[in-house]
């Protein structure tokens, strides 16, 4: 798969860019601060169109820039689940402005999607078909993009290098988000490589062996 990630935003979130095998399609997983000048600059540089904005949940550093991507053509894709964060994002302002004041009333702009996917789903873009698999616990409607050929799972803030998603935050659910790695991410074949919402890759079969915080 022809990607590359770039850590963005207050929180450092990963946003994805996939390209097509034949250099003309692209997609972007997740929309962080930033990520809409940054990525619609590289995708016109290199003249490709832009399908699909997948969102792997609703929180807002991972969205906050969707209207870039949706104005620019791209169909957007999330969990109904998360319809509420994405879609009247304004709502959450004042919780975000509090922790951190440099972000502006411009860093709130909803993004209405276009399909709601739910587990069991599949959404094809750019060449590839990503199966959805639905891992609530961190967020009600957090999702999984699973290529299988290509052997990558996107996963959010489900599960991390060594680590797992934060369930202290309003709707988390720890016993819930366990369920999902068992029962979601650890069913996934062992060499299937992560690709998390914040920090570097990691891999089924390592995760299985050594995160201290969601064992088999």
């Amino acid at each position: 798969m022809h990607l590359a990630a770039a850590p963005l935003g207050p929180f450092e979130t990963n946003a994805y860019l996939i390209v097509a095998a034949d250099g003309q399609d692209c997609c972007v997983i997740d929309a962080p601060k930033d990520a809409g000048p940054l990525l619609l600059a590289e995708i016109k540089r290199r003249g490709l169109k832009l399908t699909h904005l997948l969102i792997t949940h609703g929180h807002w550093d991972h969205m906050c820039d969707g209207h870039h991507f949706a104005a620019a053509g791209a169909q957007v894709v999330a969990h109904r689940a998360d319809q509420q964060l994405i879609e009247n994002i304004e709502a959450y302002r004042t919780r975000y402005q509090s922790m951190i004041p440099s972000l502006s009333d411009d860093d709130f702009r909803s993004v209405k999607v276009d399909r709601w996917v739910d587990d069991g789903d599949v959404v094809e873009t750019c060449g590839y078909k990503f199966e959805i698999r639905h891992v609530p616990g961190h967020c009600p409607g957090s999702i999984l993009f699973y290529a299988a050929d290509q052997k990558i799972a996107f996963t959010g803030d489900a599960i991390f290098k060594g680590s797992v998603g934060r369930t202290d935050l309003p709707n988390g659910d720890w016993n819930q988000l366990l369920t999902s790695i068992r029962q979601r991410i650890y069913t996934l074949p062992d060499d299937v490589v992560l690709l998390p919402g914040h920090g570097g890759q990691t891999s089924v079969g390592l995760e299985k062996q050594t995160n201290p915080y969601a064992k088999p």
